[in-house]
């Protein structure tokens, strides 16, 4: 089977969409299959909730900052702006199915199944209960390539059917800490203030060495590394999608000081901020 993608709205760039509209809203879904070696390291994460659930191989996710295998027959959720991060080994191939979905019932719905964002999970079904689910994403394909009267509701339904399914044969598979850094919610909701590195630390009631090693084991990034990359990836969304300047952009990010902030793009982006704007308004 060949990757596919569906999107809901082809004219927003990755179906990336928060919506409280709907009580659930199936943004796009699809399946990915690769045999080459690949690093994927979502720090900011999306706007919405990310089902993957593995059809065939393995990849190594990365866990609560741990690696784990992902294999046939586990899914995890991400909830929205949660980092995510795996990668497929050299020697190995994956193929696995996912969906990204929103709304506001879906936090209540996922608490309702007994289902914990950003764990991993084995499912226990059997080959009936693995034909449900590819049945189920069989379903949504046929639902986004047709697009008949009730769709938004058929999504919805189909959806939610997969989810039921995936959580009656659940087994929990990843370990490490399930405690969620504070400090890193409140690193998205400031990333544009200087923060001290100890005052963060303090949040989590940690010396300033120990939350560093936390903070890295947890995220993949050192705490200035990780604000860093969120400045940029809100740059690069205002460089993409309004006309602000270069310097109104700089100091919305945090930086007061234009100069450092080219300088800081360039190293991290291998571009200059108009670079980045004029290639992301041609492709």
């Amino acid at each position: 089977m060949r990757s596919l993608s569906y999107y809901r709205d082809v004219d927003r760039p990755g179906c990336d969409i928060h919506s409280d509209a709907e009580p659930l809203q199936l943004n796009c879904t699809g399946y990915y299959t690769n045999e080459k070696p690949f690093h994927m390291h979502n720090i900011t994460g999306r706007q919405d909730f990310y089902l993957q659930y593995a059809a065939e191989g393995s990849l190594c996710v990365h866990s609560f900052g741990e690696p784990q295998t992902f294999s046939a027959g586990m899914f995890v959720i991400y909830r929205p702006h949660d980092s995510y991060r795996y990668e497929l080994l050299a020697g190995e191939r994956i193929g696995y199915y996912w969906a990204h979905f929103t709304g506001f019932h879906v936090a209540r719905m996922l608490t309702g199944l007994g289902l914990d964002t950003g764990h991993i999970y084995r499912t226990d079904g059997g080959e009936a209960g693995k034909g449900r689910i590819l049945g189920g994403f069989a379903r949504l394909f046929d639902e986004f390539a047709t697009r008949r009267p009730g769709f938004d509701d058929a999504c919805a339904a189909q959806l939610t059917a997969i989810l039921v399914e995936l959580t009656r044969g659940a087994d929990k598979v990843s370990t490490g800490p399930v405690r969620r850094l504070a400090s890193v919610a409140y690193l998205h909701g400031h990333y544009q203030e200087d923060t001290r590195i100890a005052d963060l630390a303090a949040m989590e009631h940690l010396s300033e060495s120990r939350y560093r090693e936390v903070f890295r084991r947890h995220t993949g990034y050192s705490p200035g590394d990780y604000r860093t990359a969120l400045r940029l990836q809100r740059a690069c969304d205002l460089l993409a999608l309004t006309e602000d300047s270069v310097t109104e952009i700089a100091a919305v990010c945090g930086y007061a000081d234009v100069l450092y902030f080219l300088r800081v793009f360039k190293q991290k982006k291998g571009m200059t901020p108009g670079e980045y704007r004029r290639r992301t308004r041609t492709e």
